[in-house]
C-alpha cells in the first residue's frame, strides 16, 4: 500500500483540528502520516495530537512563527522525509471524505498523471451555528472530468482559479513542486500555484473534499496591515499581471477555442469579463460597459501595485526552474 503524506497547517483551532484528524482516521486508505504544522507560539496543537494518540499524526511546531501563507505554502514543498508516494494538504478547518486518499492514489496510477484534483463542496458559515454543507462542487462550473493540459489549467484564471489548495493530490514524481517559496498574500497564492502547474492534471468531479468558507477567520497574515482598498487594488493588479502573461503564452488555437466557449466550462460572460478587466483585447471581448467600469480598471492599472511574488513566479516558470 503506498504511503500518503498529509500536511495540516493549523493555528489555535483545536475543535477544527480534531475534526480534520478524525477525517483522516476514517480513510479507507490506512497507510498515511500527517504532519500537523502548528503555527501557535505556544505549540497548542500538541495537546490535540497527544489526545488523539495516533502514531501516524506528528506534531511539527513552527519556531519561529510562519504565519498563514508561509505555513500553508510549506505544505507543498517537495521535501519527503518519510519516503511518501503521494501528498496532499488538509487545512485544519477543512474535511475529506473516507474515499479521498484511495481515489487520489487510484486516479494518478490509472490516468498516468502526477497531479489530480478531487472536487470540493463548500461548508457555508463554517464555525457558526448555521454551518451547512452545500451540494455543488467548486469544479462543476469550471472543468470536465478528464486530463487537462497545463495551459488549460492556467486559462481557468479567467473566471476562476485553476488549482484549489485543498483539492490537489500529487505524486512524488511531480516535475515542478507546487510551493511558491516566496512571500505573498492570501488569495494571490492560489493563482501563483496555478501558474506553477507544468504538467497534465486530472480533474475528478467526485465530491470527496469539503472547503470551509470562513474568510474572516483565515486571513491572518503579517501583510494585512494595509487598508481594504489598497489590498484590493494590489491583489487585482497582481492577478491581472498573471493573467496577461498566461494569455501571452497560450497557443493561438487554444485561445480561439477558449474565446468560442470551449476548453473549460466557464460561462462566456465570466471569461470575457476577466479578459476585459485584464485589459486584453481579443475578438468578442467587449470594452468597458460604463465610465465606472473604466475608472475601476484604470485604478487597478495605475494605482495597484503588483506584488513582488508575481515577478518571482513568472521568472521561475519562464526559466523552467523546478
Amino acid at each position: 500500500m503506498p504511503l500518503v503524506l498529509v500536511r495540516t497547517p493549523t493555528y489555535r483551532r483545536p475543535e477544527m483540528l480534531t475534526r480534520a484528524m478524525r477525517c483522516l482516521q476514517a480513510q479507507t486508505h490506512e497507510d498515511w502520516i500527517c504532519e500537523v504544522r502548528d503555527d501557535c507560539p505556544d505549540g497548542s496543537a500538541r495537546a490535540v495530537v497527544e489526545e488523539l494518540g495516533d502514531p501516524r499524526i506528528r506534531h511539527v511546531w513552527n519556531r519561529p512563527q510562519k504565519f498563514m501563507v508561509r505555513n500553508l505554502d510549506d505544505c507543498f514543498l517537495r521535501e519527503n522525509p518519510h519516503g511518501a508516494d503521494f501528498f496532499f494538504m488538509l487545512e485544519d478547518d477543512n474535511q475529506v471524505r473516507p474515499e479521498f486518499m484511495a481515489r487520489g492514489c487510484e486516479i494518478i496510477r490509472q490516468e498516468g498523471v502526477t497531479i489530480c484534483q478531487l472536487n470540493q463542496v463548500i461548508e457555508h458559515d463554517s464555525r457558526t451555528p448555521n454551518a451547512r454543507i452545500g451540494d455543488e462542487g467548486i469544479f462543476d462550473g469550471i472543468f470536465d472530468e478528464r486530463v487537462h493540459a497545463p495551459e488549460e489549467i492556467h486559462l481557468a484564471m479567467f473566471g476562476a482559479v485553476g488549482l484549489s489548495n485543498g483539492a490537489v493530490f500529487w505524486s512524488k514524481d511531480i516535475r515542478r513542486e507546487l510551493a511558491i517559496r516566496v512571500g505573498t498574500i492570501p488569495t494571490l497564492e492560489e493563482y501563483l500555484r496555478t501558474r506553477l502547474v507544468s504538467e497534465p492534471v486530472y480533474i475528478s468531479r467526485e465530491k470527496l473534499a469539503v472547503w470551509a468558507e470562513n474568510e474572516q477567520s483565515t486571513t491572518r497574515n503579517a501583510g494585512l496591515g494595509k487598508g481594504w482598498l489598497r489590498r484590493e487594488l494590489d491583489l487585482k493588479a497582481s492577478v491581472t499581471a498573471l493573467q496577461r502573461e498566461v494569455w501571452k503564452g497560450t497557443p493561438e488555437p487554444l485561445r480561439r477555442d477558449f474565446l468560442k466557449g470551449g476548453v473549460l466550462r466557464l460561462p462566456m460572460e465570466s471569461r470575457r469579463e476577466a479578459l476585459r478587466k485584464a485589459g486584453i483585447r481579443a475578438p468578442g471581448v467587449p470594452g468597458d460597459p460604463s465610465l465606472k467600469a473604466m475608472v475601476k480598471r484604470l485604478a487597478v492599472r495605475h494605482a495597484g501595485r503588483e506584488h513582488p511574488s508575481v515577478a518571482a513566479i513568472l521568472a521561475r516558470t519562464a526559466n523552467g526552474v523546478s
